[in-house]
């Protein structure tokens, strides 16, 4: 049963670097037309969509791939642990879950500030003034703004650049700051002992 539990795993490990391939083809014009392309489609593509979800989206971007490689990932954990004859409980896979879930927030909060910081970089060099590309990132990035400084300045109107720099300093708090939260609460689930 222990050899199982470890051919399972390495599968889905493959299964998963099959999966990263297929997401970077994704961002390279027509690679996904050639040979490799069509084979990683139709072998990841049923299960990535399953995980495409409206939450995970941000205008045109999608993190729903994080979710899907996260679930893998959490497979394959298991699984190696059992090939080792190591005992799961609850509360392990608890403090796993959070673990997860906490990585995938993490990614996009990370990924939202260096948006938000190259936004405005740009914004202050003036360099954006009819560009197309900063119009959808704007149009992407706009909602999410105004949300925070809607909330923080009581509805007043707030200048771009200042609700840009109270975005980033928001996010960045909780980027980092959740970090610490996370792994104490990660500690305790860890602790239960069924």
């Amino acid at each position: 049963m222990i050899y199982a539990f470890r051919i399972f795993a390495g599968a889905i490990s493959v299964y998963s670097l099959m999966c990263v391939a297929r997401i970077i083809l994704t961002w390279i014009p027509g690679a996904i037309y050639s040979p490799v392309g069509r084979f990683l489609t139709a072998v990841c593509d049923p299960y990535l969509n399953f995980f495409r979800v409206s939450w995970l989206r941000f205008g045109a971007l999608d993190f729903s791939p994080l979710l899907a490689l996260s679930v893998l990932s959490m497979a394959s954990f298991v699984l190696q642990n059992l090939s080792a004859g190591a005992r799961i409980t609850f509360g392990a896979i608890l403090a796993l879950v959070i673990q997860i879930a906490w990585s995938i927030v993490a990614s996009i909060l990370l990924f939202l500030i260096i948006i938000l910081v190259v936004r405005l970089i740009v914004f202050l060099s003036g360099a954006d003034r009819s560009s197309s590309l900063w119009a959808q990132i704007d149009a992407s990035l706009n909602p999410f703004v105004y949300a925070i400084t809607k909330f923080f300045s009581n509805g007043r109107p707030v200048a771009y650049k200042s609700a840009l720099v109270l975005s980033i300093v928001l996010v960045v708090l909780l980027r980092f700051g959740g970090h610490f939260i996370i792994s104490g609460l990660v500690r305790m689930c860890a602790l239960i002992p069924f």
